[in-house]
C-alpha cells in the first residue's frame, strides 16, 4: 500500500513539476527524421546523377570502376554496379572533378583512367539528361597499366 501511496506521489511531483516548466520552445513541427534536413533540402542542395560506363572501343557496359569525386570523396567514392551502371548524389559547389578508374585489373578489361572536370552548371546540365554515359578508352598491350590505373588524389 505505501508503494501505491509513493507511486501517486511521484506521478504527482512530476506533474507538478512539468506544470512550472516553461514549454514554450516545444512546437507541433515534426522535426525531420532523415534527409539533409530543413536548411538543406534535396532539390535545392544535391545534384542527382546517373548513367552507365561503357567502353568506347566495343560499347559493351563496364563494371570494377571507380568513380570518386575530389573534394567529397568520403562520401561519394561509387564504382559501377553488375551492369555498369552508377548514381550518386552530389552536393552543389561550384566545380567538379570526377574521376573514372578501373579497379578489376585485368578482370574486365584495362581501361584508361578518366578526369572530367564539370562546373556547377555542367553538371546541372548532365542531372537534366537523365542518363550520363560514360565511354573509356581500352588499354593496348603495349601500354603501361601503371598510369591507367593510378588514381590521382592531387
Amino acid at each position: 500500500m505505501l508503494r501505491a501511496v509513493y507511486r501517486g506521489l511521484g506521478a504527482g511531483a512530476a506533474a507538478l513539476t512539468l506544470n512550472a516548466c516553461d514549454l514554450s520552445f516545444v512546437t507541433t513541427e515534426i522535426p525531420a527524421m532523415y534527409g539533409p534536413g530543413p536548411d538543406r533540402p534535396y532539390e535545392t542542395e544535391e545534384l542527382y546523377l546517373r548513367g552507365y560506363v561503357k567502353s568506347k572501343k566495343t560499347n559493351e557496359r563496364i563494371t570494377g570502376i571507380s568513380i570518386w569525386i575530389k573534394g567529397v570523396t568520403s562520401y561519394y567514392n561509387e564504382s559501377t554496379y553488375m551492369d555498369g551502371r552508377f548514381s550518386f548524389y552530389l552536393p552543389k559547389m561550384d566545380n567538379y572533378t570526377i574521376i573514372f578508374t578501373d579497379i578489376d585489373g585485368d578482370e574486365n578489361g584495362k581501361f584508361k583512367q578518366l578526369t572530367l572536370n564539370l562546373t556547377r552548371e555542367e553538371a546541372e546540365e548532365v542531372e537534366d539528361l537523365g542518363e550520363w554515359i560514360i565511354a573509356l578508352e581500352e588499354v593496348e598491350e603495349e601500354e603501361s597499366t601503371n598510369d591507367a590505373n593510378f588514381l590521382d588524389f592531387a
